[in-house]
């Protein structure tokens, strides 16, 4: 699996991401619209964390991480005070390991699933 190969540092950010998007950062009425799974989905990766199956693409576990991860990377805006709130690294380094998560899963490029 993909996440369980990622470093330590890199599955903390990809917990970091999850726990950000989970906390309110997407509106509840367009939270499955925008990442193809509920909340309450991404809830429980946290809960299992880190048993999450992420290998099979459009499991629960991949479109948590995958999804959350682009909406961190590429979607919502978080000012320089929000970030360091919620992350303990760059958002470079968290662009980087989600980069490296894709990588170990085969995949050549993320997006919303």
């Amino acid at each position: 699996m993909p996440l369980k190969d990622l470093t330590k540092a890199d599955q903390e950010l990809v917990l970091q991401c999850l726990r950000a998007i989970t906390d309110g950062e997407i509106e509840d009425w367009e939270f499955q619209t925008r990442l193809g799974i509920t909340r309450l989905v991404v809830k429980r990766m946290i809960v299992e964390w880190p048993e999450v199956d992420d290998e099979v693409e459009n499991s629960d576990g991949f479109l948590a991480i995958n999804n959350c991860m682009n909406e961190i990377c590429h979607g919502i805006r978080l000012s320089p005070e929000e970030w360091a709130l919620r992350f303990t690294q760059s958002r470079d380094a968290v662009t980087l390991a989600y980069k490296n998560w894709l990588r170990l899963g085969g995949q050549t490029h993320g997006g919303i699933r």
